[in-house]
Formats: structure tokens, sequence, C-alpha cells
């Protein structure tokens, strides 16, 4: 007789999820921040994802990197 197993409850399947976006593809832990745009720094952000052919997050790293003073940029 096959065993069956429990159905996993919506805040455990949710757990599991979180944990697995926590990484990047590489393996690389990650922090997640929310942020709420206005219209047009939202259409910047995205209008620059598409022209540098990546994804907003990169965008947001890239800048952020550039701007800081310990990156050596």
């Amino acid at each position: 007789m096959p065993e069956f197993k429990k159905a996993l409850s919506t805040a455990e399947r949710q757990r599991r999820y979180r944990q697995r976006a926590l990484k990047d593809a590489d393996g690389l832990l990650l922090t997640r921040v929310q942020v709420y745009l206005e219209p047009r720094p939202a259409r910047v952000l995205k209008d620059l994802a598409h022209d540098w052919k990546c994804s907003q997050r990169e965008v947001v790293e890239r800048l952020l990197m550039a701007a800081d003073p310990l990156s050596g940029a």
C-alpha cells in the first residue's frame, strides 16, 4: 500500500519558497529589499534594465556599488 505524504500548509510552502528565493543563481545569500517608487523613477529603472539587458535588481546593485566609496569604483 503506498504511503501518502501530508500536504504542506500554506505557511510552510511560503517558508520553503522564501528560503529558496533568498539565494541567487550562484547560491549566494540575498537580502530582501522592498521599495515603492513614483511612476517616473520606476520607468527609468525599467528602461535602464532593458537598455543594459539585465534585471532591475542588477541595475539597483550596479548603481549602489558605483555610489559606495568603499567599492573602489
